[in-house]
């Protein structure tokens, strides 16, 4: 019986990479979008057999990052501006929940860790470093965590997939870094306050503005491709 268990926990740990690396390969657009997916190629790319690779693409489905087409074969989910703005317009209002949450159990603590993160994303946008966006990926993961809203945290993360895709096609052409870090203590400032109206809609301006980076983004990323 331990032998049959070990290999089920092989089994699920290969599918369990075999998804991450194909999701990365679909937001960093090594898979682009459209392109069809290569059972085989991935099979012999990342040395793994039909089973578990069929069961990430099923993920990889259901997250909407891969579309089964008529004649049963994966492609790369396609990408459009009319997506772009949907998935941010929600991100924004969940995070607005998230924030109004997260000010009701914020204590000290908590607002050490977010200066600091709010003083990291300043300063690697100064230096222009790709850090930049670890810092603020993490301010945004703290306040869900201060939240604890786990119904909201969930949907929102299963969104964030899909965002990234135009979010890497944002950092990826151009982004305005300097901007994007001022928010950041804007939003700080207004929760440090407890100010829930103005740190609501503040948050929602900054993602928001994050989607106009990326719509700009999409814009010359088709006019290249098509």
């Amino acid at each position: 019986m331990l032998k049959n268990t070990e290999i089920n926990m092989s089994r699920i740990s290969t599918k369990d990479i075999a998804y991450e690396k194909i999701k990365e390969k679909i937001i960093k657009y090594l898979l682009k979008p459209e392109q069809p997916i290569v059972n085989k190629e991935l099979e012999n790319e990342l040395e793994i057999s039909r089973t578990p690779l069929r069961e990430a693409l099923q993920k990889l489905e259901v997250e909407k990052l891969i579309v089964r087409n008529s004649n049963g074969i994966f492609s790369v989910s396609p990408i459009s501006i009319k997506e772009c703005k949907e998935l941010f317009v929600m991100r924004s209002k969940l995070e607005g929940i998230l924030i109004r949450d997260a000010i009701d159990n914020l204590k000290e603590e908590h607002i050490e860790y977010l200066s600091y993160l709010t003083k990291m994303v300043k300063l690697n946008s100064r230096l222009e470093n790709a850090d930049t966006e670890n810092f603020g990926g993490k301010f945004h993961s703290t306040i869900y965590s201060i939240s604890d809203n786990t119904t909201v945290v969930n949907t929102i993360l299963q969104l964030n997939d899909r965002i990234n895709r135009y979010r890497h096609l944002a950092h990826k052409h151009f982004v305005d870094i300097k901007t994007s870090s001022d928010e950041h203590e804007v939003i700080l400032e207004y929760m440090i306050k407890r100010d829930k109206v103005n740190a609501e809609l503040e948050i929602e301006k900054h993602i928001i503005n994050a989607m106009k980076v990326a719509i700009e983004a999409l814009e010359n990323y088709e006019n290249v491709n098509n």
